[in-house]
């Protein structure tokens, strides 16, 4: 066989390359053939699973009746629904009104939207036709008519929550006008069963609700009803009063509120209205259908169900190649007062002909970014926030952007499920801190702190410090002392100084400076900064009536003086530190026992927390004590069991240096000495016990001091 020569051959790859271009567009034009309309710019495939299979007969939770599925009018009525939660990347109307569901084959089905939001999300319950189990849900058409018919909801458990500011509801008149004229919707969704112990949309606990729901009934007879709830409940069915409990009560414990109805086998709407003024919202619906010996909640198989369905990939209508993602809340965790919310992020490119692999960056609203297809992110506080996925795929940059709102999941808090403080870690502790909000970035040091991350924690909080405002003054309280505590005492200084800049409230912007000048004082050996730090605490906040830093100010300044061995000023300032009330009335005396014997027997049990915490109040409230030596005794034995040796033998001499005539100096001064035996000091080890045998000769501890036996000290 010939070959054709070169210009043939050209003209026969022309026309291959022009057949491969229609088919190309045949396919795409067959693809958007399926589209239902073309002014809906947007769809979501929808797929509802399969049911699962009955349970073996005599298991728990299965009908006891065996007939056909749902007493046969599963598929003969034509009332069986789906339900299902799509993000929208916030390209429908706010209201949802452009939302419409059809099938594969572009049918229209009758739908109906729940709610939109929180985020961009939107909630759809829609009509099943025959044996179709793949919907799409169509948005995006700001010019869409209102639709001709919406969905009447005949089957599921259908729970509908608004706000309620009203009074006590006594009988179910008023119970329908609370639900119908409260304009403040806080959530649609179907639940299993009429049985709740807190509000699934939100924290709040004046709301009213109405359940829409639609029984199986097994057989004809006669059907007994009852209901408890936390203030008013009603219950209803087909529409008429059964079981009345209005007014402001608990939930009851047994069955008073009850009544009778004579029903036939098949289905039947039952309605439950709740309204709740205060507490957690409690509401159960229970019955005894014929032949049964009690009453019990009624089971989620008695009523009809309502499917819920899985949506999947976004596509946009003329587009080869669509990228969106499925924000999923994964996890919380519970610290400090703080609920933090771990969301889990999953791209999806619905793509035609774009071939190759897409790469994803993430951009989570907050700051942090990430790249992957499936990815996990920690939020420190609750809010909206955009997230952003670009995908790369073949040449194209796609984007597309959800509101996610970060609060918490209210339809599972009461399972009481919390992730470890070590997951978060995983994901927080590669963040860049100081593209966080300012409270979340203060909330991420608590965490990486929790979690024993320190040089995340320390990475964090010179992060925080940086900032030119603060977060709350009581993030500031918390997060600055964490910081401080890990770096050196020059640092510290300067850390609880920037807390006083970034604190707002007078209390906590003199407690960071009180602090700073106790560093400087205590570990820097500065008392002239301190004192300085000090006078203005009181210049600045010293018109702010009963400060705690105010007074903190006034005993340092008798520190300062203590330190520099000015026993007569010393005495004069702390002096000037009122006794605190109830030391008046019951007396110093009194007051200093109670605060020595605790101190006492917290070193015996070596529980220096609670031994410090009582040091730095008798301190405080008895700021005297600091001159006479058992106090400062105290201080260095604890000092000398936490191995803080140069805190001990810094106490040691700051007390034998304003006050030598205390009858506490030599013991003092012997824990200074074995002090500077531990941290290998020989030449200051030795003047401390020569002190001894020539200052206080007296002292039994002088023969110990020129040579004898070297006990530790108590």
């Amino acid at each position: 066989m010939k070959l054709p020569n070169r210009t043939c051959r050209i003209r026969v790859a022309v026309a291959i390359a022009a057949v491969v271009s229609l088919l190309a567009g045949a396919a795409e034009s067959l693809a958007q053939t399926a589209w239902w309309d073309q002014n809906w710019q947007y769809r979501r495939v929808v797929d509802i699973p399969a049911p699962a299979a009955p349970a073996a007969p005599g298991k728990a939770g299965t009908p006891k009746a065996s007939k056909a599925p749902l007493g046969g009018l599963r598929r003969a009525e034509g009332d069986e629904i789906a339900w299902v939660t799509i993000p929208t990347g916030g390209l429908c109307r706010p209201d949802g009104s452009d939302i419409r569901v059809a099938t594969g084959s572009r049918d229209e089905v009758l739908s109906a939207v729940l709610m939109v939001g929180p985020g961009d999300f939107a909630k759809i319950a829609f009509a099943q036709r025959g044996q179709v189990d793949q919907y799409y849900v169509y948005f995006g058409n700001a010019k869409a008519p209102a639709p001709k018919e919406t969905l009447e909801i005949r089957r599921g458990v259908l729970m509908e929550t608004k706000l309620y500011t009203g009074r006590a509801v006594a009988v179910l008149a008023f119970a329908r006008h609370a639900f119908e004229n409260s304009p403040t919707l806080l959530g649609r969704t179907f639940l299993p069963d009429i049985f709740i112990g807190h509000n699934p949309f939100g924290p709040q606990s004046n709301i009213v609700t109405r359940f829409t729901a639609w029984l199986d009934c097994p057989a004809s007879g006669i059907y007994q009803f009852a209901c408890s709830s936390q203030d008013a409940s009603f219950l209803l069915i087909d529409d008429e009063e059964v079981v009345a409990n209005g007014g402001t009560h608990l939930p009851q414990r047994d069955i008073r509120r009850r009544g009778s109805v004579k029903l036939s086998a098949g289905a039947h709407k039952l309605t439950f209205y709740h309204v709740n003024l205060s507490g957690d919202p409690v509401a159960v619906a229970a019955w005894q259908a014929p032949g049964d010996l009690r009453i019990w909640p009624i089971a989620p198989h008695v009523f009809l169900p309502a499917a819920e369905a899985h949506a999947g990939a976004m596509e946009q209508y003329g587009k080869p190649a669509c990228a969106s993602f499925f924000a999923r809340h994964a996890g919380e965790v519970f610290l400090a007062g703080r609920h933090y919310q771990r969301w889990t992020f999953e791209a999806v490119v619905a793509a035609g002909r774009s071939g190759g692999t897409p790469e994803f960056d993430w951009d989570f609203g907050d700051g942090q970014v990430a790249t992957g297809a499936k990815v996990e992110h920690v939020y420190f506080v609750p809010g909206p926030r955009t997230a952003t996925l670009r995908a790369r795929t073949a040449g194209r940059e796609l984007t597309y952007r959800n509101v996610v709102y970060t609060t918490r999941p209210w339809d599972q808090v009461a399972a009481g499920r919390f992730d470890s403080v070590a997951m978060h870690r995983q994901i927080v502790q590669g963040y860049d801190f100081a593209a966080l909000s300012v409270e979340a970035n203060a909330n991420a040091v608590l965490l990486l702190h929790a979690a024993g991350a320190t040089g995340a924690m320390v990475k964090a909080g010179k992060a925080l410090l940086a900032r030119d405002s603060g977060p709350s003054d009581a993030l500031v309280s918390e997060t600055v002392p964490l910081v401080a505590a890990e770096l050196a005492p020059e640092a510290r200084a300067k850390a609880y100084l920037k807390g006083e800049k970034l604190a707002k409230t007078a209390s906590v912007r003199g407690d960071m400076a009180d602090r700073a000048a106790r560093t400087m004082l205590e570990e820097l050996a500065d008392p002239n900064a301190a004192m300085a730090i000090f006078t203005r605490v009181l210049r600045d906040y010293g018109a702010v009536s009963g400060l705690h830093a105010v007074r903190a100010a006034k005993v340092g300044i008798g520190d300062v003086w203590r330190a520099r061995g000015n026993l007569a000023e010393a005495r004069k300032a702390y002096a000037a530190v009122r006794h605190e009330r109830d030391i008046r009335r019951t007396g110093v005396e009194i007051a200093k026992g109670d605060f020595a014997r605790h101190v006492e027997q917290y070193l015996l049990e070596r529980q220096f927390a609670d031994a410090e915490e009582y040091i730095e109040m008798w301190g405080l409230d008895i700021p005297a004590d600091k001159l006479e030596g058992y106090w400062s005794l105290l201080v260095a034995r604890k000092c000398f069991a936490k191995t803080d040796y140069a805190g001990a033998a810094r106490e040691a001499a700051v007390l034998v240096k304003v006050n030598p005539r205390s009858n506490y100096a030599p013991e003092l001064l012997m824990i200074a000495a074995k002090a500077y035996d531990k941290l290998g000091k020989a030449a200051e080890s030795a003047a401390a016990r020569r002190r001894i045998v020539e200052q206080y000769p007296e002292s039994p501890l002088a023969a110990e001091a020129a040579g004898g036996s070297k006990p530790n000290p108590k």
